[in-house]
């Protein structure tokens, strides 16, 4: 085990730990992963406040945020369960810089032309488990920049399928599937001894690709950081637990067994879990607090055009199944002009408001085919 991470492993990791410490008590998933290299990029491009409070969010120095973010991507798409891509979209009347643009992975600027274009990168970036972009493209936007994350394994021996029936605790009473599995490695459970102990199973994949399993008696937030921690060895992890040791969830005992081997028993159920997060909510959190006040540029760097953070949101996926795991996670940031370069102007305003039945059509301009008609009797309901 690794005694310690390497500094931009380690600053985004810390920032999933602190957004997990926020995350609530209902069934989430989040990706601090995803969000860093974003976070770390606009830092380098940032100034005043918003420099510092970003590369604080970061956790270094605003100068290093776009290298150590280019880094971390490189990390995960050299792994062999885990892929990374980076996209930034311009409209076509934003200038950039070219000292900005032209340090940018070759392949990853392209034209912002509509939603369709950025649906489908998430969606060939995360082999299809996340199938819409995050953000919806508006007249105001003139930038897009998005990281999309995608893992898969299969566990290096499969899960049996069952039911799980807990005697006790706060799902007593529930009946539904559940997932066990019987091995030998008795090194994969340990107790992380935090000032409350966390128990702690490793599901090991195929590949290159693990899922720590954590039981703890302390809030979500508390028991994810202790485990984040461990990855570290930032609080001390007891394997090879002796006879008696007791845990969260996890007894040692001796019983009969048909061979002679040491075991270890896991059960769980299976899950799914799908969260949609608007990341300008956690504005301090993310670092956020004044590249979102647009009443000025905060992102000279990028642009002569002063631009400021419109919106920012996250779609991550992760299903544990008995075959293996896969996660995925599409992380993107709009950027808009600041108020300061709107220009007013006066102008003749002509209104039409359609507040009853109405028709449409759908026409060929060059040639006037009408390809499809319509009418709207009724207004329509639920969101577009």
């Amino acid at each position: 085990m690794r005694t310690s991470l390497e500094l931009h492993v380690g600053a985004a990791n810390g920032l999933t730990a602190r957004w997990c410490a926020v995350a609530g008590r209902s069934d989430f998933v989040v990706s601090g992963a995803g969000v860093w290299p974003l976070l770390a990029l606009l830092a380098t491009a940032a100034q005043g406040s918003a420099r510092d409070e970003l590369a604080a969010a970061v956790g270094l120095p605003a100068a290093t945020g776009q290298d150590a973010a280019l880094r971390l991507l490189r990390d995960i798409d050299r792994a062999e369960a885990v892929s990374a891509a980076l996209g930034v979209w311009v409209r076509h009347d934003l200038a950039l810089h070219e000292e900005w643009s032209q340090r940018l992975p070759r392949g990853v600027l392209a034209r912002l032309t509509g939603q369709a274009e950025l649906d489908n990168w998430a969606a060939a970036h995360t082999d299809g488990l996340i199938e819409r972009f995050p953000l919806s493209v508006n007249p105001e936007t003139l930038m897009a920049l998005a990281t999309a994350l995608v893992a898969k394994t299969r566990w290096r021996a499969p899960f049996d399928i069952g039911m799980l029936a807990p005697k006790d605790g706060p799902w007593q009473g529930h009946r539904g599937p559940g997932l066990s599995r019987t091995s030998t490695d008795l090194a994969n459970a340990a107790i992380l001894d935090a000032p409350q102990p966390v128990t702690r199973v490793v599901v090991e994949g195929a590949a290159d690709l693990d899922v720590h399993l954590l039981l703890g008696p302390d809030a979500p937030g508390t028991v994810l950081e202790t485990g984040l921690a461990a990855l570290s060895d930032e609080v001390p992890i007891r394997t090879g637990l002796p006879v008696g040791t007791e845990g969260p969830g996890l007894t040692v005992r001796t019983e009969p067994v048909r061979t002679n081997a040491d075991q270890l028993w896991i059960r769980l159920p299976p899950f799914e879990v799908r969260s949609t997060h608007d990341l300008l909510t956690r504005s301090v959190l993310f670092g956020l607090t004044t590249a979102t006040d647009c009443t000025n540029g905060r992102f000279p760097a990028i642009s002569p055009v002063p631009l400021c953070i419109g919106q920012g949101a996250q779609e991550v996926l992760a299903r544990f199944s008995h075959e293996g795991f896969e996660a995925a996670a599409v992380t993107a940031f709009g950027l808009r002009a600041a108020s300061a370069v709107l220009r007013s102007h006066q102008a003749t305003v002509v209104s039409v408001t359609f507040d009853r039945p109405f028709g449409f059509l759908a026409v060929h301009r060059p040639t006037g085919l009408a390809v499809v008609a319509g009418w709207i009797a009724t207004p329509p309901t639920g969101s577009t």
